[in-house]
């Protein structure tokens, strides 16, 4: 019965309202007719490394518009179902192809035709560009296209002002809106979004890609997963493991080591419509997907409570262990399940990495190891109380520092053909940046609020991590506070005993040094910034950007 009405589901379309409002669902099959309910649909227009347009002759048997030439795809996203997820499961069915950087270049598109029988199209119909990851792997479905074939996009525009009949109504009246709009960019016959602009202002067209091609990862490991395990729903779980990572995604955060990777990416030199900005939007996502690989790990080891405000992902498994009323530790399955959501979010970062060339897969070698050593230094300094600068420094360096700005920034210098001065500039503001950041981290590890930052102030006391602000405060402490900082990392220290670190803190003086300590990086950070080696958009990015992350909240 389920699986029937799994089924049953998947045969609806979502009908709307003039303003595109879903207002309830009719049956695929029958929906079209004489007097045609507004649904939702969409049209893409596929490309291929040429930049040619892929344009597809509708079989014989479809019923409306049969053998007719149209765009690349069409189809009606599924109850639930975003356009962005509907267009890779419609082209894989109907073209057998993935696609990427799916792009709305129509986004309020709608129409109304009737075609020679009679029949009512009636669609709310974003219309998308998208590229194929592999064109030689194209193949139709009989059943679905008669023909194809590969036009430059002007081939196009002038098929539809000669012959406008040889093309379905809908695709002649998107190619004409898209040519009057100005949508696409024309260079040596190819089609392409443009993204205009050159140096752009602000790294909003980046992170939307990163945005998009994270959606696109996780449908396609979605389907992965779903194929490999039949469709079986896991025992115990709310949600499977996909669906599970999705959420962690979509939760967003700062989305730092991406903007960190377009500043680098404009500070190089290099432009938003060049071939490099596609490998930028690779690299900064599988850096997202890193991310979360880490937050994933580092809050079973830390045994964080939350993240971001919300149940840590170890401390929902648990929960949901605990509510099934299922065997064993709850405790233990859920920190091998976040550990196991963890890995999914690796593979699916290093598949990304597997696409980029070979000096960014090696800098992206560079900065897992580096990752890893630095976890491991964070471990093994608290548990043999490492009090000293130079390995707090370090270690600083190593984990927030360097993964987060320098990194980052040599990723976006190198997809962007940076010369050896603008990386070497990069590289040296980079080291003050990434202090200030790591620094301002364990500012708010201490006294941040909760409300803004997300999880509770005065865990890195309690598990007593070898940082610089312990660094500056062990020599001035005495007495209660001495001995309360002599506890931290053990099972021995109370939520009493991390006031009065803080309070004492405070009174010492170290919160102010660690406030000049972040002012002086960020001079010098700016100082790398101004020496002729970097184009002054990034230059003007990396200035606004220091400053935010220097002197931020959360």
């Amino acid at each position: 019965m389920e699986r029937a009405t799994a089924d049953q589901d998947r045969d609806l379309v979502d009908l709307v309202d003039e303003a595109g409002r879903v207002i309830g669902q009719a049956a695929r099959a029958s929906v079209h007719s004489s007097n045609t309910p507004r649904h939702r649909a969409f049209s893409v227009y596929l490309t291929d490394d040429a930049g040619r347009v892929l344009l597809t002759r509708r079989a014989l048997s479809k019923i409306t518009w049969p053998g007719v030439w149209s765009n690349s795809c069409c189809g009606h996203p599924r109850p639930g179902e975003s356009d962005v997820a509907a267009i890779h499961r419609r082209v894989y069915e109907e073209l057998g192809v993935e696609v990427a950087n799916v792009d709305a270049v129509l986004p309020d598109f709608s129409y109304t035709a009737t075609d020679p029988h009679g029949l009512v199209e009636n669609e709310s119909c974003p219309v998308y560009c998208a590229s194929i990851v592999d064109t030689a792997v194209l193949r139709p479905d009989p059943e679905e296209v008669m023909d194809y074939q590969w036009l430059t996009w002007p081939d196009l525009v002038a098929t539809v002002e000669r012959a406008p009949g040889l093309l379905s109504p809908w695709a002649v009246a998107q190619v004409e809106g898209l040519s009057s709009a100005d949508r696409f960019a024309n260079r040596n016959g190819s089609m392409r979004l443009s993204a205009g602009n050159g140096h752009a202002a602000d790294a909003t067209i980046t992170l939307s890609g990163v945005t998009r091609l994270l959606g696109e990862q996780i449908h396609e490991l979605a389907r992965l997963w779903r194929d490999l395990d039949d469709g079986h729903a896991p025992e115990v779980l709310a949600k499977d493991l996909p669906t599970w990572l999705d959420d962690l995604v979509r939760q967003g955060g700062k989305r730092l080591r991406p903007a960190m990777c377009h500043w680098g990416y404009l500070a190089a030199g290099a432009e938003l419509d060049q071939p490099g900005h596609t490998e930028l939007i690779r690299a900064a996502t599988a850096l997202e997907l890193l991310h979360q690989f880490a937050l994933l790990h580092d809050d079973v080891m830390d045994e964080s409570d939350l993240r971001r405000g919300r149940l840590a992902a170890h401390r929902q498994a648990e929960q949901w262990h605990a509510a099934a009323g299922a065997r064993g530790n709850s405790a233990a399955f859920g920190r091998n399940l976040a550990v196991l959501l963890g890995d999914l979010a690796l593979v699916q970062a290093h598949r990304l990495v597997a696409m980029l060339s070979p000096r960014l897969r090696e800098l992206w070698y560079e900065l897992c190891v580096e990752l890893v050593l630095g976890q491991r230094g964070d471990l093994t300094g608290a548990a043999a109380g490492r009090r000293d600068r130079p390995h707090a420094e370090r270690l600083a360096q190593l984990k927030s520092g360097s993964y987060t700005v320098g990194r980052p920034l040599a990723l976006g210098a190198t997809a962007g053909g940076g010369t050896d001065q603008a990386h070497s500039a990069l590289g040296r503001y980079g080291d003050h940046a990434g202090a200030a950041f790591a620094l301002r981290d364990e500012v708010l590890g201490v006294w941040g609020d909760p409300a803004v930052t997300g999880k509770p102030a005065g865990d890195d006391l309690q598990r007593g991590k070898p940082t610089v602000l312990l660094s500056l405060a062990a020599p001035r402490l005495d007495g209660a506070a001495a001995a309360a900082l002599r506890k931290a990392g053990s099972a021995a220290i109370t939520p009493r005993d991390v006031a009065v670190l803080q309070d004492a803190m405070l009174n010492a003086g170290v919160r102010t040094e660690m406030e000049t300590l972040i002012a002086r990086h960020v001079d010098e950070a700016f100082g790398c910034l101004n020496g002729g080696a970097l184009h002054p958009a990034g230059v003007a990015g990396l200035t606004a950007l220091t400053r935010a992350l220097a002197w931020r909240t959360s």
